[in-house]
Order: C-alpha cells, then structure tokens, then sequence
C-alpha cells in the first residue's frame, strides 16, 4: 500500500474580524461560503473539495495549519500509526468527523515547530461545480515559514510521503500530486503561514481575478508574472485584512516521480532560466508590504495595533 497523502485540501486561519474576513474572501477573492458551524466558516472554491479555507475569530490573526487528503481509511490509519512512530505530536485518533467540515474520517497531529496537520479522507464534496475562469477552482499550495526547513522538510516526506520536488536558496519545495508543489519550506523564521495559492483555470481567468481585486481596492503587490524557477507558474500577490500573503496562481507545472530530476540550490544558481522573480522579465519584486506580509511581520504588527485600540 502506498502510504501517503495525495493533496493539499486548503488552509485553516484564526482571524481578529471574522465577518470582513467573510467579506475579503466572497466579494472579493472569489470564494463561497459552504458552511457555518460552532463559529467556524467553511469556504469554497468552484471546484469539488468542500472548503478550501476555514476561518474562525480570535483575539489575533494566526495560521492554524493544513489540511491534507488521503485516498482511503487504510491509509489515514496506517499514517496516523507512522506517527505516533515519529513520536509526533498526534491530537487525536483517526475517528469520523463531524462538524461542518464536509465529515469524513481522519485524525490530526502537530509538526515539531507546532503547526498542526489533519489528514482526511471521505469529505463530501460539491457535484455543483462551476466553470468560472475569474474565480479560483481549488486550493493550490501552501507555503510555511521554517527556520528548521530540512527538519520539518524530512519530517513531511518520511511521515507523509511527500516527495522532494527542488529547492532553492530561499525554499524547499515538496509535492504530494503531480502539482509541482504541494507545500513549500521557505527558510524564514517561524513557525507561520509564508503565503497560500489558489488556483485560477487560466492565465485569462488569473488576468480577470486580479483586476477584480484591483476594483475592490486592494493593491498588487507582486506580479502578474511567471516565476523563473521551481514551478514555473504564473502569479499575482495580495494581502487580505489581517496581513496574509494571498496569490493568485495558474499553469503549475505538473511532474512525474518517476523522471523528475529533484533539482538543487546549486543547479537553480547555475541554471536559472533568467535571473531575478519573472520568467518574462517584465515585472520588479515584492513590495515590501508584501515581504514584510510573507516573513510573519505585519500579521505581528496588525495584532498589535488592535490590541493596543482595545486597552
């Protein structure tokens, strides 16, 4: 049996103003509201998987893990049992889920640096899917902040099966489907969110999205732009009401374990298709608000602020 996960589901957060938050990702990002239950919202992109992102209030911003898919109850079984094996931090035992959370069977465990993990299979899906280019139709990566990038790295690909894709100066990135990359190590300080990605269908669709953020007043801080290394897919960065990262993302690379050569830091110096974040060469960096977004920083200074206006 080959014990493994097979995607990444979405991402859970912890946001100060739950009903903005709401407000962010469905008038604005493109996602739905698929439930409400004891306080938490289940959003959902257009494709099949129940939500994409959960979002519960608290007295701060924070990134609360991943979510991850497994193909069968043998296998969250035989993972939840690889872990107690790692002795890792495991919250519960594989049990049917309940909730508004789509249901299901799975179990939940936290890595060393404490970002917690839950691995699930039979979540009920969406059989209304819509064909909408503007809007995103799944979740497509996560990327989290690892000062201990090639602990946490060994630590998802021997407990969760996830294969080593490339790495770069700045990342590591693993995959756990034929996307390029499923969740990604950036080697800045954690443990946090870097930033998350979802999936538009096209380059046309990602163009529309973007713009659609710009009417909505929020600012592009990256992009649009192809990126010049790992992955090779197209981008666009924004930041939502509490100081995440958020992109827009289409055209991933899609890889093959048994041809893909595993690229290295050194090789991507050597071997770069063109030097700096675009591929076409059109667009500058990260703004800095973006930067300061991706290393943890605003989050930080956004909770701050809103605990000193309520002393």
């Amino acid at each position: 049996m080959n014990e493994r996960v097979t995607g990444v589901r979405g991402v859970n957060l912890a946001v100060r103003d739950l009903e903005q938050s709401v407000r962010f990702y469905t008038q604005a990002w493109g996602l739905k509201v698929a439930d409400r239950h004891n306080g938490v919202v289940y959003l959902r992109a257009n494709g099949p998987e129940h939500h994409v992102l959960s979002l519960r209030e608290a007295p701060k911003s924070q990134f609360l893990g991943v979510n991850l898919a497994a193909p069968n109850q043998a296998v969250v079984d035989a993972l939840h049992a690889r872990a107690q094996g790692f002795g890792a931090d495991v919250v519960n035992a594989p049990h049917a889920l309940e909730g508004g959370a789509g249901g299901g069977y799975g179990f939940s465990f936290r890595t060393p640096d404490g970002i917690m993990q839950s691995v699930s299979c039979d979540v009920r899906g969406h059989a209304d899917c819509v064909e909408d280019k503007k809007k995103p139709y799944k979740f497509s990566h996560a990327v989290i902040r690892a000062a201990n990038y090639e602990m946490l790295g060994s630590f998802f690909m021997d407990l969760l099966g996830m294969k080593f894709s490339d790495e770069t100066d700045g990342i590591t990135f693993l995959r756990c489907s034929p996307d390029h990359h499923s969740v990604a190590l950036a080697k800045v300080d954690g443990p946090g969110l870097h930033h998350m990605a979802f999936e538009l269908p096209n380059l046309d669709g990602l163009l529309y999205a973007a713009g659609h953020m710009r009417d909505n007043g929020y600012n592009l801080e990256h992009g649009p732009g192809r990126h010049s290394g790992p992955g090779a897919n197209v981008y666009t960065f924004f930041i939502d009401p509490n100081g995440f990262a958020v992109e827009y993302t289409t055209e991933m690379e899609q890889v093959d374990d048994a041809t893909y050569p595993k690229r290295s830091a050194q090789w991507w110096r050597e071997n770069r298709p063109r030097q700096g974040h675009c591929a076409w060469g059109i667009f500058d960096g990260p703004s800095p608000l973006l930067r300061k977004a991706r290393n943890g920083h605003l989050i930080e200074e956004l909770n701050e602020r809103a605990l000193a206006a309520t002393a």
